[in-house]
């Protein structure tokens, strides 16, 4: 369960700690679906800290929500990313994914297996996410939501980028025709957007994409992801304008430093993106 294509959540935290809220039927799902957000913000330990106050409220419950495991697992991966534990962020991402096809959720499924591939690629192996990118498509298209079909096929085309860039364009292409009839791209489908246009090396797209982006990172209030996608732009202009490079670098630090682990994310991301570019 995350804040996407398939999933609107807004919990603010002052509201958790309103009288009597622990005992409302909703309050483990809500410590749960706040704990998703916490760590863009670069909290890491207050995810934790939601993370298992939700496991203690849902153990509580008789049977437990599936739904708040399910979301604990997302929160739980994206605390692994945002330490640069990259393998263990898939797997809780595919846990996540699983627990969600088990409760009948076919929409947060597809997407948590979108953000398994993502976890595959900051890890140096993007390849490795293509069976999971097929099956979030599969499962996008099965469920028949336009939004979800077009994150899936960015994830096939960031999974394949390096090896069939044919596809990958037409993944590209495709995904943004189906946005472009829905009227609407999330801002995490234009970050997967950029990735794809950095690993094609389409500069003109990456930096199109890539600005849209933050403009929508930026009103969701996104640091972590504001600064993957400036040092993005920058990697994309380094080569053919090293001084704007340099001075959107000096514009990407206060989000780095803003994000606990943002840095090793950082470099995790450019590392396999140049990789990509020049294997």
């Amino acid at each position: 369960m995350r804040c996407g294509p398939a999933t609107r959540c807004c919990c603010p935290a002052e509201r958790l700690e309103l009288p009597g809220a622990a005992e409302h039927p909703g309050y483990p799902l809500a410590l749960a679906v706040s704990a998703l957000s916490a760590p863009n913000r670069g909290d890491v330990a207050r995810a934790g800290e939601l993370c298992r106050r939700a496991a203690e409220a849902n153990a509580r419950r008789d049977p437990p929500d599936w739904r708040v495991e399910e979301a604990i697992c997302a929160a739980r991966s994206g605390i692994a990313t945002i330490r640069g534990a990259y393998a263990d962020a898939a797997r809780l991402c595919e846990q996540a994914a699983g627990i969600a096809r088990v409760g009948g959720d076919l929409a947060d499924a597809s997407l948590e297996l979108t953000f398994a591939v993502a976890d595959h690629g900051l890890a140096g192996d993007a390849p490795a996410g293509l069976p999971l990118a097929r099956e979030a498509l599969a499962l996008a298209r099965q469920v028949g939501a336009p939004a979800l079909i077009a994150t899936g096929l960015l994830a096939l085309g960031y999974a394949v980028a390096g090896t069939d860039p044919g596809q990958a364009r037409a993944c590209l292409r495709e995904s943004r025709e189906l946005s472009t009839a829905l009227g609407y791209q999330s801002a995490i489908d234009l970050l997967w957007a950029t990735a794809v246009a950095f690993r094609l090396n389409d500069r003109a797209a990456t930096l199109e994409l890539g600005s849209r982006a933050i403009r929508g990172f930026q009103r969701g209030g996104d640091r972590r992801r504001i600064g993957i996608v400036l040092h993005t732009l920058a990697g994309t202009l380094a080569a053919t304008h090293p001084a704007v490079a340099v001075t959107i670098l000096g514009a990407a630090e206060p989000y780095v430093a803003a994000s606990a682990g943002a840095p090793q994310l950082i470099s995790s991301i450019l590392t396999s993106m140049f990789r990509d570019l020049v294997g």
